[in-house]
């Protein structure tokens, strides 16, 4: 038998007392009782040094959901810490930075602060007559310890009403506010980025609507261009789930915007191309290929994140949500070509990711997809079945060749079954993996992240992904009923399910990356499985039934 090499790693998620397997290092974080506080993206620097950026939200004394202020975190190479820092700016909040790297290897920080209405927030407005009228983008260069040796800040004039009722439960996402969802170092040097205005809401009232704003500047702080483009609509809201982290990329002398689930520059299309002063030059619309518009229906896309390699493949990760609120992770491939024909970009290429039935496969809220030099890349998604059916929860990383084709599948579960979610995953230059990952007790009062380095060698044989705590197969629903799904990317390869006196009761060939076995007829209680490659065990497990 011939199992498929693994060339790729899982990145394993291990906090609260798990303990390490052979991952290079692990750096945790335990957050105070439903504080929704974690790490988001982490960037390796030039010099080894690794970057991660956060959202964070204090305790209170009135709720559990405060406004959440920008949080850095600096490690070194061998995930020792060497900075954790704060930024507080009184009476703003903001959600987490966007970490730049010059020329000459230094490191600034990009934020947008916006008013903070929150008044269960510590950091909230005292006097809100007369509110402040705008929020703030700042650029700040850090020292090594990540305090801000410059800082460059701009005023952006925006609509701060606030709408306060015995029926209004206010969250200061009603007020108008800024956030930045892409940005990016240009060839030329300068910093190319987008930020989103929303206006307050207000019911039915309008207050004009909502637009999005690309911009250019320096590294000296000189803001260099601004155009704004004013939708058709007034979310009032600005969901952080949804913006974040690229949608944003470079095909030569054009940018490439990927839409907003609001769309705000070209009326129903969301692909827009924009010459390098922002100029709208052309739309089109990228679509999921089961529905005729990606947002009619009973389908939009969410929660994704653009790439484009120098061959000029744009790929995009994505959540989309069908009916039931079944949820599907999507990796496409888009033909982007300006001169081609049509009012849409067909899909080259794609995969669905998904269990049978309904389920909750929630991808990477953020960094879904990373690029490696020989143009290779990891596709990362969770099946985050353990927070809604008390059920094991697993992260799933992909390597892929640029043709979708399949080196290698891992996977990482917590113990306990905690719930695991996949926030960014970076392949690094000695070949090795970061990964973030958030945590969920299923309790729901257990939260945290875990930021893992692994190294290449982890990734080239199925010892070597067990060593570092991956498996190379997994067995869900578990616990289970009617029917038992083996998950692998393994070919050539069989499972074998054995009941507990060790008496044979299943054996089935895998030919497809989802293996469903029927196990109505079996009785109640716990069962052995295995997947066998190569004339040995690959993986095994336990499942129950229930």
């Amino acid at each position: 038998m011939k199992t498929t090499r693994l060339y790729t790693l899982l990145a394993v998620l291990m906090v609260f007392g798990s303990e390490a397997f052979g991952q290079e290092w692990e750096w945790n974080y335990s957050t105070p009782e439903r504080t929704y506080s974690g790490f988001i993206e982490a960037h390796e620097l030039m010099d080894g040094r690794i970057i991660a950026t956060g959202a964070f939200r204090d305790e209170n004394s009135c709720g559990t959901r405060v406004s959440p202020h920008p949080v850095l975190l600096a490690l070194d190479a061998d995930g020792t810490e060497l900075a954790f820092v704060h930024y507080y700016k009184d009476g703003y909040f903001a959600y987490s930075p966007y970490v730049l790297e010059n020329e000459s290897s230094e490191v600034y920080a990009l934020m947008a602060y916006s008013p903070d209405h929150d008044t269960c927030s510590f950091n909230y407005f005292t006097n809100f007559e007369p509110v402040t009228d705008h929020c703030i983008l700042g650029l700040y260069k850090l020292n090594d310890d990540l305090s801000i040796a410059e800082s460059h800040e701009f005023e952006i004039p925006i609509d701060t009403f606030e709408w306060r009722s015995e029926d209004n439960h206010f969250y200061p996402y009603n007020c108008g506010q800024a956030q930045i969802y892409s940005c990016f170092v240009d060839d030329d040097g300068s910093i190319v980025g987008a930020y989103y205005k929303a206006v307050s809401y207000v019911g039915d009232e309008s207050r004009g609507y909502d637009s999005t704003v690309f911009f250019r500047m320096d590294f000296e702080g000189n803001l260099l261009q601004r155009k704004s483009y004013c939708g058709n609509v007034r979310c009032g809201v600005i969901p952080d789930l949804v913006y974040q982290r690229q949608h944003i990329v470079k095909a030569d002398s054009l940018y490439l915007h990927y839409g907003l689930i609001y769309d705000v520059i070209a009326g129903e299309y969301n692909l827009a191309y924009l010459d390098h002063d922002f100029n709208l030059v052309r739309s089109r619309c990228f679509r999921h290929p089961s529905q005729v518009h990606p947002f009619a229906g009973n389908i939009t896309f969410q929660n994704f994140n653009a790439v484009r390699n120098r061959q000029g493949r744009t790929y995009l990760t994505s959540s989309v949500v069908e009916m039931q609120d079944e949820y599907c992770c999507v990796l496409y491939e888009y033909n982007d070509d300006i001169n081609g024909s049509g009012g849409n970009a067909p899909i080259v290429r794609y995969l669905e990711r998904k269990t049978t039935g309904h389920t909750y496969d929630f991808p990477t809220v953020f960094s879904g997809v990373s690029l490696l030099d020989d143009n290779t890349f990891y596709f990362a998604y969770a099946l985050d079945e353990g927070s809604y059916y008390n059920r094991d929860s697993w992260v799933v990383i992909e390597r892929l060749t640029p043709e979708f084709d399949t080196i290698s599948t891992l996977f990482y579960g917590q113990r306990d079954r905690i719930c695991n979610t996949s926030q960014t995953v970076a392949a690094t230059r000695d070949g090795g993996l970061i990964f973030v990952t958030g945590i969920t007790g299923l309790d729901g009062n257990k939260f945290g992240c875990s930021i893992l380095k692994f190294p290449a060698e982890a990734f080239v044989g199925i010892e070597e992904a067990h060593a570092s705590g991956l498996k190379v197969a997994i067995a869900y629903p578990n616990p289970g009923k009617d029917v038992l799904n083996i998950r692998t990317g393994l070919r050539d390869a069989w499972v074998e399910v054995y009941d507990m006196n060790g008496r044979l009761v299943h054996n089935q060939e895998i030919t497809d990356n989802i293996t469903s076995i029927n196990a109505g007829n079996w009785s109640s209680g716990a069962y052995v499985w295995k997947v066998m490659a190569d004339g040995r065990e690959a993986e095994c497990g336990k499942w129950i039934k229930e």
